[in-house]
């Protein structure tokens, strides 16, 4: 990578007053889009970081809490940011439409709880219609679509009583170490 530091400086010596009309207008789309993909660069490393237990190595209790001293992001900030980062590896498509900038985080945010509660399969099935739906929704609509396609998934497909011979925990998404479990 080439040294962030130097990228910031350049970005912060734009002056947008000194911007054409029209070289402003573009300008504001393109910084989101790259503020999404960067946003998704720094989740795709979170996830590995909370993968190999880094945040261990100090005696820290859990990843939340490490991101909350190392990075000074408040409690629900690193919870989301956890849970966005674990359900992107079964959401290829949507974790690739995030990864160049073409949703953001609040949009992965929205889809996430459909990966969550046992519906790992069902929900690999519906990725390119979420990824695809969010490059023309905004988040909040985003997440209507996908509490309605919960209710929809679970009155359908009841989940199955755990037992001895039918452990899909091994299947099911666990809560980031640190998250809060279940309401």
């Amino acid at each position: 990578m080439k040294d962030v530091d130097e990228q910031v400086a350049h970005l912060a010596a734009v002056d947008p007053a000194n911007l054409p009309d029209g070289e402003l207008a573009m300008l504001v789309t393109d910084m989101r889009r790259l503020v999404d993909a960067t946003d998704a660069c720094w989740i795709r490393l979170l996830a590995e970081f909370d993968r190999r237990g880094l945040w261990r190595r100090d005696g820290t209790r859990s990843a939340a809490a490490w991101l909350r001293r190392e990075c000074r992001l408040v409690h629900p900030s690193t919870t989301a940011a956890l849970l966005v980062a674990s359900v992107l590896r079964v959401l290829p498509v949507t974790a690739e439409a995030f990864r160049v900038g073409s949703i953001s985080f609040e949009h992965v945010r929205a889809i996430a709880p459909a990966a969550e509660g046992g519906r790992v399969d069902l929900v690999r099935n519906a990725d390119p219609i979420f990824a695809r739906a969010a490059l023309w929704m905004n988040p909040r609509q985003m997440g209507n679509v996908v509490r309605t396609w919960i209710r929809l998934t679970e009155t359908e497909h009841p989940e199955p009583a755990a037992s001895a011979e039918n452990s899909a925990s091994a299947e099911r998404l666990e809560p980031p170490e640190g998250a809060p479990r279940g309401p």
